[in-house]
């Protein structure tokens, strides 16, 4: 009998002594990580705003003319749409705003009657720099088009188009609350749909400063409010616009100056 229960002890313990237990191995540097995906910098998303704006306008033929005296113009809008391209590493960004372009005629011979429209295609890219602070480039299309009432010296009728460059810094100052910076700077030197008495484009240029707030107030919603100066600059030759009577061999440049205010919502997917 007890050579029978010796025989069973072994045979319960055999599989134990046949194949020992292995230990487990740790791999090197420690146990494996999972990957968490990080989003992407780009801020995508679609953002309508109102954009009132003080105007002055400066024709000049090289007398050294005034500004016209400022004009506030209250309808006035923009939209701006942004997305990501090649697995969010690119941004893509298209861009419309526009409205009433008036100004007074005092102190000048000629100011503003009329409607503009800027619109701008761009391509870039968004870095972050560090937690909370990101810098966004872009570089595309830029094109101008506006217009007036001829008969009461109003805004002459040109287009222009050209490229554009801008950089813009983000920094998140508050859980719900950040500050933006932006900057750009075009060159328009081709036009179209120009009135006949205004002469041949020489250049034409734009540069843009912005400061912005942005507050979250939903998770996918944010309301922005930002200060904008836009400078436009436009040179002309064999232009007879402010003397139709005479020969078309002045010189002409045309400057405004836009103080602008935002308030938008942006929406984010």
């Amino acid at each position: 009998m007890r050579s029978l229960a010796a025989l069973l002890c072994l045979a319960a313990a055999a599989p134990a002594i046949a194949a020992p237990e292995q230990p487990i191995e740790t791999p090197i540097g420690g146990p494996a990580e999972t990957p968490i995906a990080v989003p992407s910098p780009i801020p995508v998303g679609f953002l309508l705003a109102w954009k009132p704006m003080l105007l002055s306008v400066r024709v000049d033929t090289g007398a050294g003319a005034q500004f016209g005296s400022d004009k506030v113009l209250l309808l006035r809008a923009l939209g701006r749409w942004t997305t990501t391209m090649f697995g969010d590493k690119l941004m893509a960004r298209a861009e419309i705003e526009g409205g009433q372009f008036q100004s007074d005629t005092q102190g000048t011979a000629s100011g503003s009657n009329g409607a503009e429209l800027t619109a701008r295609l761009l391509g870039g890219t968004a870095t972050r720099i560090w937690p909370g602070f990101i810098a966004t480039a872009s570089a595309g299309f830029i094109t101008r088009y506006q217009w007036g009432t001829q008969a009461q010296g109003g805004a002459p009728r040109v287009g222009v188009f050209g490229l554009t460059s801008n950089i813009e810094l983000e920094y998140r100052v508050a859980p719900l609350l950040s500050v933006a910076g932006y900057l750009e700077g075009a060159l328009a030197p081709i036009a179209y749909a120009v009135q006949p008495n205004l002469g041949s484009l020489s250049d034409a240029s734009e540069f843009r400063a912005r400061i912005q707030f942005s507050l979250d107030v939903a998770p996918s919603a944010a309301v922005d409010i930002g200060y904008d100066f836009t400078r436009w600059h436009a040179s002309f030759s064999k232009s007879s616009v402010l003397d139709p009577a005479g020969a078309a061999d002045q010189a002409l440049l045309f400057e405004d100056r836009e103080h602008a205010i935002t308030f938008g919502i942006r929406w984010k997917p």
